[in-house]
């Protein structure tokens, strides 16, 4: 069953899936009375959203017919294959499942680990740009969560900087009109949850 169509049916779900994850994991890790996340739990989470974006990764390209059925994402160097695209927004579903977890009535964590191991592996210049800005941040103001909101808002005019630009990674995912779409969702989702967390 390798076509278009049952990655277009497998997709869905498999984002969804993700969410429940983060959902889970942010349920599973996230104590009342605990102000600020252990070491371990960041870990876990980094750790949950890199295997559930490998996961997708691997399931639909086991489904997908192949890089030679679409000449368009053959010959363009902006274009993400389908299971690249699938393993993106599964990581980011699980972010989103981590900060706003449906199980905790939408309180979650920050999301920052599994958002700096998805940028990581996928757009490495991205994270290079958020932490250089959440440093520059900090140097400045000396408040971590000023810092943070920095590291947030420099994410999406650095991707579509990227695309502008065509930057071409070493590795990880080229910049396009996708990287600069799941950027501005993940800087909504980061940006939300570090908006609701103010003091």
């Amino acid at each position: 069953m390798r076509s278009l169509s049952a990655v277009a049916i497998l997709a869905g779900p498999i984002v969804l899936s993700g969410y429940l994850v983060g959902a889970t994991v942010a349920l599973w890790l996230t104590r009342e009375d605990e102000g600020t996340p252990r070491p371990a739990d960041l870990v876990v989470e980094a750790f949950t959203a890199l295997a559930v974006s490998t996961a997708a990764w691997w399931a639909i390209e086991q489904v997908s017919p192949g890089s030679g059925f679409s000449r368009i994402g053959y010959f363009s160097n902006q274009v993400l294959s389908a299971w690249h695209s699938v393993a993106l927004w599964s990581g980011l579903a699980v972010v989103t499942g981590i900060c706003a977890p449906v199980f905790r009535r939408f309180h979650g964590g920050a999301g920052l680990a599994p958002a700096a191991a998805l940028l990581a592996v996928h757009y490495p210049w991205f994270l290079f740009a958020t932490v250089a800005a959440g440093a520059l941040g900090l140097g400045l103001t000396r408040s971590a969560r000023l810092a943070k909101g920095a590291a947030i808002a420099v994410l999406l005019p650095t991707a579509w900087l990227g695309w502008v630009l065509e930057w071409l990674p070493a590795w990880g995912l080229p910049a396009g009109p996708e990287a600069t779409v799941w950027s501005m969702v993940l800087t909504i989702v980061l940006g939300t949850r570090w908006w609701h967390d103010r003091p």
